[in-house]
């Protein structure tokens, strides 16, 4: 059965993550998945390698304190993982009538939660994580970071989700967008949304092609012509509609995509004000 991941820590975005992977879960009938990784850092973290200083390894009451002080943080990590999935599952439970499984890992979470991902996945992820609301960072550097590493579509939220009915697709004509219009087509998700298919630059008639093809996907599409920046053209066209999701490519088909995401795809996830869908 196919897969929505949703990405549960004690983020200001919390609640917004499950309400959106909720949603998804509800529109595709997928299972919904709340995914946490623990990587709190134990006690001996700041203490550096300490088995290299002179005379410390005598130090047998001090070593026993920190391993017990490890052991605490452990326990209390994992009950407080605990206590936010039950919460979060009870949430969901409530509103949408859905029952999710729970999947807790411990260690780095791009490298934990890479290796639980699969390509037929819907991710959803916060705007910012627990570390970046700390320092009051308006996106967590994990999040570009998972987008850029992530084999899966994945969808980022703010501390607010409202359920969408229309989407922007933004289209030029190249293949990395060919294959992503293909993406749009067979989505289960889109396909339940008005397309809005919006072309930034001097060549309107290449709208013709795609909109046909969406159209005979089965999407309803609204087509619209600019000219200028493509980012800045993308975001006021969303304001002006109240269009309440954009849909983006995060990469070319190249060796260095892991290290790379587009200067497009960069403005608008920095600067958006709804939910980014990243189709893959």
């Amino acid at each position: 059965m196919k897969r929505v991941i949703a990405c549960i820590d004690s983020s200001p975005c919390v609640n917004a993550v499950a309400e959106a992977a909720a949603w998804v879960a509800k529109q595709t009938n997928r299972e919904l998945v709340l995914l946490q990784v623990l990587d709190y850092y134990p006690a001996s973290y700041h203490l550096g390698e300490i088995s290299g200083v002179i005379g410390f390894e005598s130090n047998a009451m001090l070593l026993k304190e920190l391993a017990e002080l490890e052991q605490k943080q452990s326990e209390l990590a994992l009950d407080y993982s605990n206590n936010l999935l039950d919460h979060i599952s009870e949430l969901i439970q409530q509103k949408y009538n859905i029952t999710a499984t729970h999947i807790q890992e411990k260690g780095d979470f791009l490298e934990q939660s890479f290796q639980v991902l699969q390509e037929e996945d819907v991710v959803v992820i916060g705007r910012v994580g627990e570390r970046s609301a700390e320092l009051n960072k308006p996106i967590g550097s994990n999040v570009e970071n998972f987008i850029r590493g992530a084999k899966c579509t994945v969808m980022t939220v703010g501390e607010n989700f409202k359920p969408p009915t229309r989407f922007i697709f933004a289209y030029e004509y190249s293949p990395t967008c060919v294959n992503m219009m293909k993406r749009v087509a067979q989505s289960d998700l889109l396909k339940l949304l008005q397309c809005h298919l919006l072309y930034v630059g001097d060549h309107p008639e290449v709208l013709n092609e795609p909109s046909q093809y969406l159209k005979n996907a089965g999407l309803d599409v609204v087509m619209e012509y600019r000219y200028g920046d493509v980012a800045e053209n993308i975001l006021e066209y969303q304001a002006e509609h109240a269009i309440q999701l954009i849909v983006l490519g995060a990469f070319s088909q190249s060796k260095i995509r892991q290290f790379f995401l587009g200067s497009v795809t960069t403005g608008i996830f920095r600067n958006s004000l709804v939910p980014l869908l990243v189709v893959k």
